[in-house]
């Protein structure tokens, strides 16, 4: 309890007991000054013990609330060691396929040899710090490209950014139409090189794949979406996610089934995530991976189709598959000045919202205005930013 509050409350009780012990006679003409008196003492002890019962149970509320803070602590601190857990043990799986398959370097090096040279290690130190900020949506500015670099020199970056904890998580918003309000959040992965320069994923993906490479890098970016889910909604904020579903992380059914399990037991953070992945993709999803969807969709997770190729959709096998976004590019969407307003209206009668993304400049986004387009993506209203932690 503040100490004004603490001043008042004994200017009351002690002036309420003064004025009955120097005034009582005059106030009840019955009272004799020797009561009064008594009355005074009575009322001066009285307002003392309900005095100290406010501060000893504000006391008390204010250490329950400090307990409980705590113990949010410890779940959190609990969670995320186990996420960095997850997170070695995907590298160590992935650098050990690499390793059999003769892909990294010379020299015959261990996977033991290997992961002792894995430095993400290092961020399990200020992890279990409690004071230690966790991951927000904080922009930063992005680092400046890296300049050209062949296949060779691209592999070693992937490799080092592994070891060295350098893949960054990505953000872009997707806002409401017209409103233009941050309605959602897409995550990418980026890679950044020795002096903090940054290449991209159409620079190093096709390498990392056939290196065996690829699968660290998207666990690595959907665990920490994830951590960054449960941060931002801790606080409050109204914004949910959306992170890319590679085939090769669907595929990899060790990591993907323990990352449902995960979501399983953290049910509150599965509403706030939209699993995305391409029309391709989408197209030859294995039975196993059908199911596994199907599990997150049953969570409470949505999906989005993205990169579409062919606009001849079937707005009810996307709903039959809990599909509830469809981003097309607006150069694709848009024919000349007309919009299929078939497509719109059959995506609207399944419930599935329509994101337009690459809406670099006013002009093009006032060619969608009067088809109400739900969502829209691009350099108009927000390029990508680094998520950095809080300060």
């Amino acid at each position: 309890m503040h100490v004004v509050l603490h001043l008042v409350f004994l200017c009351l009780y002690a002036g309420l007991a003064t004025g009955l012990a120097v005034y009582g006679p005059q106030w009840l003409p019955w009272l004799d000054q020797i009561t009064a008196y008594i009355f005074g003492a009575l009322a001066l002890l009285g307002g003392g013990l309900l005095h100290e019962i406010y501060a000893r149970t504000g006391r008390e509320t204010y250490h329950a609330q400090q307990l409980l803070s705590l113990g949010y602590d410890i779940d959190d601190q609990r969670e995320e060691t186990e996420n960095l857990r997850r997170e070695v043990e995907s590298l160590r799986e992935a650098l050990d396929s690499a390793v059999k398959a003769g892909n990294l370097g010379p020299n015959g090096r261990t996977i033991e040899e290997v992961m002792a040279e894995v430095k993400v290690l290092k961020t399990l130190v200020p992890r279990l710090d409690p004071k230690s900020p966790g991951q927000v949506v904080n922009d930063a500015a992005m680092p400046p490209m890296a300049g050209d670099m062949d296949a060779e020199r691209i592999l070693d970056v992937v490799r080092a950014s592994l070891r060295d904890d350098r893949v960054d998580l990505v953000l872009q918003p997707i806002v409401s139409l017209p409103q233009r309000k941050r309605r959602f959040y897409e995550c990418f992965s980026r890679l950044r090189t020795s002096d903090g320069a940054m290449i991209l994923p159409q620079q190093y993906v096709a390498l990392a794949e056939r290196a065996g490479l690829i699968t660290a890098i998207d666990n690595m970016l959907l665990f920490r979406c994830v951590q960054l889910v449960r941060r931002v909604h801790r606080k409050k904020e109204n914004v949910d996610f959306f992170c890319n579903i590679s085939p090769h992380t669907l595929a990899d059914a060790d990591f993907f089934g323990d990352f449902v399990e995960f979501l399983e037991s953290n049910e509150e953070l599965a509403p706030h995530l939209v699993f995305e992945f391409s029309q391709m993709d989408f197209a030859r999803w294995s039975e196993a991976g059908a199911a596994m969807l199907d599990r997150l969709a049953y969570l409470g997770c949505r999906f989005s189709l993205d990169r579409i190729i062919d606009l001849n959709l079937d707005p009810q096998a996307l709903a039959d598959r809990q599909i509830r976004f469809v981003k097309i590019e607006i150069d694709r969407l848009l024919s000349g000045t007309q919009l299929d307003q078939g497509l719109l209206r059959a995506l609207r009668r399944h419930r599935i919202d329509l994101i337009v993304e690459k809406i670099e400049d006013e002009n093009r986004l006032i060619e969608l205005l009067d088809y109400e387009i739900d969502f829209g993506q691009g350099y108009l209203f927000g390029a990508p930013r680094l998520a950095r932690p809080a300060a």
